[in-house]
C-alpha cells in the first residue's frame, strides 16, 4: 500500500466512525459503503490486502483480544455446549449452505468455501450487538465464536483442496486433519500460554517495562499462530487457547502500567483491523460486480438471500439437534437444570452474527490455483459479503426484540449462567472482606499507625453502608454527587492553571508534563474509567 492509500483508508475509517456514531448506524455497514465510495477514487482499485496477511496477521490479533475477555470458568461450566456449538454446529451450518449452494448450481468446492466462510459466528459482533443478553449467554456465544473459527478453517482447508484439486479428499484424511488441527492447536496454545505465564509474567521480565510487555502481548498471538500452522495444526485454536490461559492465570501478575496501556492499544488496533476488513470488502464489491457477467451477477444476487436463510435455518435446527441429542443421552437430574426453551434457543440463533472473520476468510481465498485463475472467487466474496450485511442489518435490530420476548418466559436457571451479579454487588463483597482484614493488610504493608488503620476501616464501612442503594461503581466508590462534581471542577481548575503557567513561560514544558500526568490521574479517579468500546 502507498502513503496515499493509507491516508485514504484512515480518512474513510474516521468519517465512517463519526457518521455511525452521529446517525446511530451499524458501523460495519457504513464502512462497507465507504469502501464502495473509495473504489470510485482514481487508482483506489490498486489498494490490495494479500490473503496471507489476512489469515496470519489480522485473524490472530482479532481473536487473541477477544479470547482475553472470555471467562474461562464460565466456559468450563458450559464446556460441552461450547464445544458442540463450536464444532458440530459450524459443520452443520457449512454443509447445509454447501448443499443449498450446489442445489442452486454452484460447484461443490465453491459451495463448500461459502459454507466454511459463513459457518463461524463473530465474537466482536456478539460483544457489540448483544446488549440485553445475560453475561452467561454472551460468554457462551463468545466462546463458541472463538472455537468455531478453528472448525471453519478446517472445512475451509478441505474446500480449498477440493476446489484446487491439490489432493484427494478422503474421510480418513479429513478425520486426521481435524484431530491434528484441533489437538495440535490446543497443545501449541497451552505451550505458548505457559511460556508467557512462566517465562515472561511470573519471572517479572516485563513487569518494569510496560512498552516491552505490550510488544510481547502483540507478538504472542502471532507466534502461537505461526508455530501451530508450521505443524499443520489450527493457528486459530492455538491463539484462543493461549489467550484464555493468559487471561485466567496471568492477569494478576501483569503490572498496572501494562494493563493501563494495553486497553487503549488493543482497542485501537482491533478497531482498525476490523475497519480495514470491512472497507476492503466494500472496495472490492464494485470491481467484483463489474467483473462478473450479467448472468453470474444475477445468479449471485439471487443466491445471497437464499444462502442467508439457509445459514440462519441451519443454526436453528443445529441448536435443536444438539440439545435434543444431549437430552437423549444424558438423563442426569443436574442436566435438567441446564435445559433451555425454544425462546432461549431463538435468542442464540439470532445472536449468531457473521462479521469480520467471515470476510477475512473470503478475502483470503487465492485468485489463482496452480496455473489456473479461480473465477468463482469474486462470486464467493459477493455472496459472503451480502450474507454478512444481511446478518448485521436484519439480526442486529431484531435481537433486542427477541431478547425481550424470551425474557417473558425464561427457561429454568441454567447452571452455567450462574452466578450472575453486577459490579456493585461484587465490589461490596470485596469491600466487606477488606474491612475484616484491614489490620492484616496494614501489617503486610509495614503500617503500624492504629489511628490510620481505624480511619481506613471506617472509610470502607461507610462505602459499604450506602452501597446497597448504589446503582454503579461511581456511586459506590466516590463521594456524594455534589462533592464529586466539586472535586472534578477543582481538579480541572488546577489543570487549566498549570497550563497557563506554562503558556506564560513561568514553568518548563517538562515540569508541566509531569504535573499534568498526576492531575490527569486524579481526574480519571474522579470520573471513572474511559469507555473505549461500545
Amino acid at each position: 500500500m502507498t502513503l496515499e492509500s493509507l491516508i485514504l483508508l484512515g480518512t474513510a475509517i474516521t468519517i465512517s466512525y463519526s457518521l455511525s456514531r452521529r446517525l446511530k448506524l451499524l458501523s460495519p455497514i457504513v464502512l462497507i459503503a465507504a469502501g464502495v465510495a473509495i473504489s470510485f477514487v482514481p487508482h483506489a482499485g490498486e489498494i490490495e490486502l494479500p490473503h496471507e496477511v489476512v489469515l496470519s496477521i489480522f485473524l490472530p490479533l482479532l481473536l487473541y483480544w477477544e479470547s482475553l475477555s472470555v471467562s474461562l470458568s464460565q466456559v468450563r461450566r458450559a464446556l460441552r455446549g461450547v464445544i458442540l456449538s463450536g464444532t458440530v454446529l459450524v459443520a452443520i451450518t457449512a454443509l447445509l449452505i454447501a448443499l443449498v449452494g450446489t442445489w442452486m448450481g454452484l460447484s461443490i468446492g465453491t459451495a463448500l468455501l461459502i459454507g466454511a466462510c459463513l459457518g463461524p459466528t463473530d465474537a466482536t459482533a456478539v460483544s457489540a450487538l448483544g446488549r440485553g443478553m445475560s453475561s452467561g449467554q454472551k460468554t457462551v456465544l463468545q466462546a463458541e465464536s472463538l472455537i468455531n473459527d478453528g472448525s471453519a478453517l478446517v472445512i475451509f482447508a478441505v474446500a480449498l483442496q477440493v476446489t484446487g484439486g491439490t489432493a484427494r479428499v478422503t474421510t480418513l484424511g479429513v478425520t486426521q486433519q481435524v484431530f491434528l488441527s484441533f489437538g495440535g492447536g490446543v497443545l501449541i496454545g497451552i505451550a505458548m500460554g505457559l511460556f508467557v505465564l512462566r517465562g515472561l509474567v511470573r519471572r517479572g521480565l516485563f513487569q518494569s517495562d510496560a512498552i516491552l510487555a505490550n510488544i510481547a502481548r502483540i507478538l504472542t498471538p502471532l507466534l502461537a499462530y505461526y508455530f501451530a500452522e508450521e505443524i499443520q495444526a489450527s493457528g486459530v485454536i492455538a491463539v484462543v487457547v493461549c489467550g484464555m490461559l493468559v487471561s485466567r492465570f496471568g492477569e494478576s501478575a501483569i503490572s498496572l502500567a501494562s494493563r493501563v496501556i494495553a486497553i487503549p492499544v488493543w482497542t485501537l488496533l482491533t478497531f482498525i483491523l476490523n475497519s480495514v476488513l470491512f472497507i476492503m470488502v466494500g472496495l472490492e464489491l464494485p470491481v467484483i460486480i463489474r467483473g462478473l457477467d450479467h448472468a453470474t451477477l444475477v445468479h449471485g444476487l439471487i443466491l445471497i438471500p437464499i444462502i442467508y436463510l439457509a445459514m440462519v435455518f441451519a443454526r436453528l435446527i443445529g441448536h435443536h439437534a444438539i440439545i435434543y441429542s444431549i437430552r437423549l443421552l444424558d438423563r442426569r437430574p443436574e442436566q435438567k437444570q441446564r435445559r433451555t426453551n425454544f425462546r432461549g434457543r431463538l435468542v442464540t440463533t439470532v445472536a449468531g452474527f457473521r462479521g469480520a472473520i467471515s470476510l477475512a476468510m473470503a478475502l483470503s481465498i487465492p485468485s489463482v490455483f496452480g496455473d489456473s485463475a479461480f473465477k468463482d472467487r469474486d462470486l464467493i466474496l459477493l455472496i459472503v459479503a451480502g450474507a454478512v450485511i444481511l446478518s448485521l442489518v436484519i439480526q442486529g435490530p431484531l435481537l433486542p426484540i427477541v431478547v425481550r420476548w424470551a425474557a417473558q418466559k425464561p427457561a429454568p436457571e441454567s447452571a452455567y449462567f450462574q452466578p450472575e451479579t453486577n459490579e456493585v454487588s461484587a465490589m461490596l463483597t470485596v469491600l466487606k472482606t477488606a474491612a475484616d482484614n484491614v489490620e492484616a493488610i496494614a501489617n503486610a504493608a509495614g503500617i503500624e499507625d492504629k489511628q490510620l488503620i481505624d480511619n481506613l476501616r471506617e472509610e470502607i464501612l461507610t462505602y459499604v453502608a450506602h452501597g446497597e442503594e448504589a446503582s454503579s461503581l461511581d456511586e459506590l466508590l466516590t463521594e456524594s454527587s455534589e462533592e464529586r462534581q466539586l472535586r472534578l471542577a477543582l481538579t480541572q481548575f488546577k489543570r487549566d492553571e498549570m497550563t497557563r503557567l506554562r503558556d506564560r513561560g513561568e514553568i518548563e514544558q517538562e515540569t508541566w508534563r509531569t504535573a499534568i500526568d498526576h492531575i490527569d490521574v486524579e481526574l480519571l479517579r474522579l470520573s471513572g474509567p474511559i469507555e473505549l468500546e461500545e
